[in-house]
């Protein structure tokens, strides 16, 4: 980084905190003075931490964040009914009600029906684009409730939960998942530094596989922690795009990911496919989404647990402890006992 650039961001950052405490937001908020800009942006008169009974969340990925850091504090989730088809979580965590998001392409909650929710902050997680800090602003703007954006980079799980958790005042659990997000980002980036530098990869999405994430997107940052290239380059895009056979033909990555099943299913079938040699050498992983994806869908803190199946997968050494880490960050992350027979149902193989 130039020093340029980090005059740049110190500026903002000053006049961040300048303009918070201007609004009478720090003194109201004081975690937010020591708080990472580039993590966490408020908007609204936010509550104290002590005083916040129920927060809602606006979508998918901060359905991962409250749920690690603050189940008793969710009014619900905004994307996942986990009613039917997850008995490994807890009856308290399936049962919590699906409420609709405020966030992403179109928002399925209502303002009544937000409003009539009453909670005392809503959190988002995830790119903190001008789309939707627009979001947070209309919404402050058209309700009164404060509202919490929160930078969704997987390598900085172990701040984000902090600060996040600082603001919910729940610091103890915080400081916990911090521990075990640190630990597993770490062993990624040792791993980086010498095997996986030396692999690439296609993440394929969609019915025919040709959907993937580009370098540097949300989708794919988990396999890249680990040093994976992806092949799916472009310099001047980021986010999910559609490639032509022809180019991965060209490309030929030296594993091919999925957590679609018919995704799975069609590129070991097709023959169009069968000119990519890790289909020939039958390195096409299938991560099956148990309902929360292993890597993707949602880019949330759950990708940690895909980040360490896919090491494990790549580095024999860690495979005979995977079984007690994911039944860890079951407890942990997801407040529920995985059992030996339920772990064999969501891993048949690493």
């Amino acid at each position: 980084m130039t020093s340029g650039l980090i005059g740049f961001m110190d500026v903002q950052r000053r006049l961040l905190i300048q303009g918070l405490a201007g609004c009478g937001v720090l003194a109201a908020f004081p975690q937010l003075a020591t708080a990472d800009p580039q993590l966490l942006l408020p908007f609204g008169n936010m509550p104290a931490p002590g005083s916040i009974r129920q927060v809602l969340s606006a979508g998918a990925p901060a359905d991962m964040l409250l749920l690690a850091l603050a189940p008793q504090l969710l009014t619900g989730f905004s994307s996942f009914d986990l009613r039917q088809g997850a008995p490994w979580l807890a009856p308290s965590i399936r049962n919590l009600p699906k409420l609709g998001r405020l966030a992403g392409r179109a928002s399925t909650l209502s303002l009544e029906q937000l409003l009539a929710l009453k909670p005392d902050l809503i959190i988002d997680c995830g790119n903190i684009s001008d789309t939707f800090r627009s979001v947070a602003q209309r919404t402050v703007a058209q309700t009164g409730i404060p509202y919490l954006l929160v930078s969704g980079k997987l390598a900085d799980s172990p701040a984000q939960l902090k600060q996040t958790g600082a603001v919910l005042g729940v610091d103890s659990q915080a400081a916990q998942l911090a521990a075990t997000a640190e630990q597993i980002l770490s062993d990624a980036r040792t791993f980086a530094a010498s095997t996986g530098k030396n692999l690439s990869f296609y993440a394929a999405r969609g019915a025919r596989g040709l959907e993937t994430g580009l370098t540097g997107s949300l989708h794919t940052e988990a396999i890249e922690l680990l040093g994976l290239r992806n092949v799916a380059g472009d310099s001047d895009r980021k986010g999910l795009a559609q490639v032509s056979l022809e180019q991965l033909l060209l490309w030929q990555p030296d594993l091919i990911i999925t957590q679609d099943e018919a995704t799975w299913q069609y590129i070991r079938q097709s023959p169009q496919w069968q000119g990519i040699q890790a289909v020939k050498q039958q390195q096409v992983l299938l991560y099956r989404r148990f309902p929360f994806g292993w890597l993707d869908a949602p880019p949330g803190v759950n990708r940690l647990l895909g980040l360490r199946r896919l090491q494990a997968h790549l580095d024999s050494g860690l495979r005979p402890a995977f079984k007690a880490e994911m039944q860890q960050f079951f407890r942990q992350f997801f407040h529920s006992t995985l059992s030996d027979e339920d772990y064999q149902t969501l891993v048949t193989a690493i």
